[in-house]
């Protein structure tokens, strides 16, 4: 089974004389990306929450294969989850490679697979106690990710369609991953610097490489944002015959 969630990735390839100019603009990225998840943003420039539809490629290195998915996945960050080190809501609802679902109302986490009439029912601190930190560390603290995560230039700071790459290495071990890296894109970065309500949504893609270098890339596809779903879309209700296990005695990787 499968988590899906969003990554960061920045390598400073640069310098002497050159290293203020590719700071600077490092900075800016970073401030385009955290900016809208600010609990010191003003509302009106914030976002609360997001949809998108998504494309998942894993790749598995030791047997060169690769599986892709697909789906939608929704994002809510309450106001707790802003000022402090809070789980987002979350929900990522997978109709390929097999139908399942991954939700969290930022306390509990439900793994659904539907064919297997199983779900995994788990408490997130819990997880996060005894794996250390999984990816979705990097929506917990999206508006500072510097407390989580060591922030730099991805290889190649563009990628081919002029978003940014950047990279997060995660400051505690953890047996899910070891680095993240996220796409920002651009046209966020230029129109960050004007201020106002967010007009493009910042993330275009995310990878996950995890401690033996399989690959997860997620790549996110007519983005919504403030959209105020409930509270009960983030609550697995359990179908009937369904056996519940708890605790998970396997956590997925994103």
């Amino acid at each position: 089974m499968k988590w899906c969630v969003f990554l960061l990735s920045w390598l400073v390839l640069f310098t002497g004389s050159a290293s203020a100019a590719v700071d600077e603009e490092l900075t800016s990225v970073i401030e385009a990306l955290e900016t809208p998840f600010r609990a010191t943003t003003p509302e009106s420039q914030q976002v609360r929450d997001f949809a998108a539809d998504f494309v998942q490629l894993s790749t598995v290195v030791a047997i060169d294969r690769m599986q892709r998915g697909e789906g939608k996945v929704w994002f809510k960050f309450p106001p707790e989850s802003r000022t402090r080190s809070a789980m987002p809501m979350f929900r990522w609802d997978y109709q390929l490679p097999n139908e399942q679902q991954i939700l969290s109302d930022g306390s509990t986490l439900w793994v659904y697979v539907l064919e297997n009439r199983q779900v995994i029912v788990s408490e997130v601190g819990q997880v996060e106690a005894e794996y250390g930190d999984n990816p979705a560390a990097f929506f917990t603290g999206l508006g500072n990710l510097a407390q989580n995560f060591d922030i730099d230039w991805g290889n190649g700071r563009r990628d081919e369609a002029g978003h940014y790459r950047l990279l997060l290495t995660p400051k505690r071990p953890s047996q899910f991953f070891k680095q993240i890296e996220v796409i920002v894109n651009h046209q966020a970065v230029q129109a960050s610097s004007q201020g106002g309500k967010p007009q493009v949504f910042p993330l275009v893609a995310t990878q996950v490489t995890d401690p033996q270098d399989n690959l997860t890339r997620i790549t996110f596809i007519d983005v919504r944002w403030n959209l105020d779903p409930a509270d009960s879309e983030f609550v697995f209700a359990v179908p009937e015959g369904v056996e519940q296990l708890s605790p998970a005695t396997q956590m997925p990787g994103f």
